[in-house]
């Protein structure tokens, strides 16, 4: 990476794939403690459903970033702010080797800081290099890191852990992001000096962090295109947190499946949405008009999820294995186009702080939804009631995109 790409009109590719490696290494360090989930707990001495609150230290963390990054990190190119991220969070891997609750709560948290920088600044960086025509791929193929980071994630950590401890596997966790870093460091391409958008440029100043959040959500909430863009990605995030929060524990509870079967659906899902981002993206492009690609994957994903509450103890294993692979084309795959349709939107030099806030309202449903959801989970006696409840979201994503002047 010493040079050999340059973000120049004919290098963007590269640096396409510069950024989606960095995306998957920052989600493969957001799956680490998750997957180690029971280990982690019995080593701190917590009962194994505490599991929930790093998970939710995680978000915190990353909306606590979106929230207040952009104004503190002002100054520094967007490629060393993915760079400062990838050190945080593999430092923040080496403090659960303490073994102490207290101490995973922490690395949680600031693994979720270190996760922060991959939107807005791996947004600022991709609009600002990719071609208009290919912005929505370019995206798309971006976000396709997440799915891709949990799918190495799950691949490769177990086995290390198998050989040689869940120790292990954490520092290998480390070595990666800590890796990635230093690779980052030796970037040589014309990006490098380039600064982030965001608006804040005396980052030091305490009124502007005090007013950086009511500021930011102001900004997205107060114009009609920008807070129709985040209502719609607002619905397909709850689709999406409820479906990866419960799927799992949904086919080993209510249709009994083993732990090696609910995992190879779970890698199934993922795995079709690494090409579903990507293949999004190259439709939204194709289409050429604003929001209608977030439209149809709005219609798409509360079907699907409606699918999702058909499945019971007496489906088919092929059914099962076509709703995974279907839900990681649709309900899974939006994340691209959300991010290329909010930058588009974006006034201009406003990209990274737009990105940013609207990434804090889809991680503010996640943190809401699953737990929400629980309720109607309780309330209703099953998990169909929960996830049929969960595909009205994207159907009132879908009318706030229809609005007036939204859709052509």
């Amino acid at each position: 990476m010493d040079g050999v790409i340059a973000a120049s009109r004919n290098g963007w590719v590269g640096l396409v794939a510069v950024i989606t490696a960095i995306q998957a290494v920052l989600a493969l360090m957001t799956r680490t403690l998750p997957l180690f989930g029971l280990p982690l707990t019995l080593a701190a001495g917590v009962p194994p459903e505490a599991v929930g609150q790093l998970a939710a230290a995680t978000s915190l963390g990353s909306m606590v970033f979106f929230l207040w990054g952009p104004a503190l990190l002002a100054g520094l190119p967007s490629l060393r702010q993915l760079q400062a991220g990838s050190v945080l969070t593999g430092l923040a891997i080496l403090l659960c080797l303490h073994g102490g609750w207290a101490y995973m709560l922490i690395a949680a948290f600031l693994i979720g800081v270190g996760y922060g920088p991959s939107a807005p600044a791996g947004s600022d960086i991709l609009m600002r290099t990719a071609p208009a025509g290919r912005r929505a791929l370019a995206f798309s193929v971006k976000q396709a890191g997440v799915p891709l980071g949990g799918l190495a994630a799950g691949l490769i950590l177990p086995s290390v852990a198998i050989w040689g401890g869940v120790e292990a596997a954490l520092w290998l966790s480390a070595i990666i992001a800590l890796g990635a870093a230093l690779l980052l460091g030796r970037w040589r391409g014309e990006m490098e000096g380039a600064a982030s958008s965001a608006g804040f440029r005396n980052a030091a100043r305490l009124s502007a962090l005090l007013s950086a959040p009511v500021r930011l959500l102001r900004i997205i909430f107060g114009a009609p295109e920008l807070r129709a863009i985040t209502v719609a990605g607002l619905g397909l995030g709850v689709a999406q947190g409820v479906l990866m929060g419960y799927y799992p524990v949904f086919l080993s509870d209510h249709v009994g499946w083993p732990i090696a079967a609910v995992g190879v659906a779970f890698a199934l899902l993922q795995g079709v949405g690494i090409g579903g981002r990507i293949f999004m993206g190259w439709l939204s492009d194709r289409i050429a008009v604003p929001g209608r690609a977030t439209l149809c994957l709005c219609f798409v994903s509360s079907a699907t999820m409606a699918l999702v509450a058909t499945i019971g103890p007496e489906s088919s294993t092929i059914w099962i294995a076509a709703v995974s692979g279907l839900a990681g084309l649709t309900v899974v795959s939006w994340n691209g186009v959300f991010l290329s349709d909010l930058a588009s939107a974006a006034p201009e030099g406003r990209v990274g702080e737009i990105t940013s806030a609207g990434t804090f309202v889809i991680f503010a449903g996640y943190v809401v939804s699953p737990l929400a959801i629980q309720l109607v989970f309780v309330a209703t006696g099953g998990y169909a009631g929960g996830f049929l409840a969960a595909a009205a979201a994207p159907l009132i994503a879908a009318a706030a995109l229809m609005a007036p002047r939204r859709i052509a």
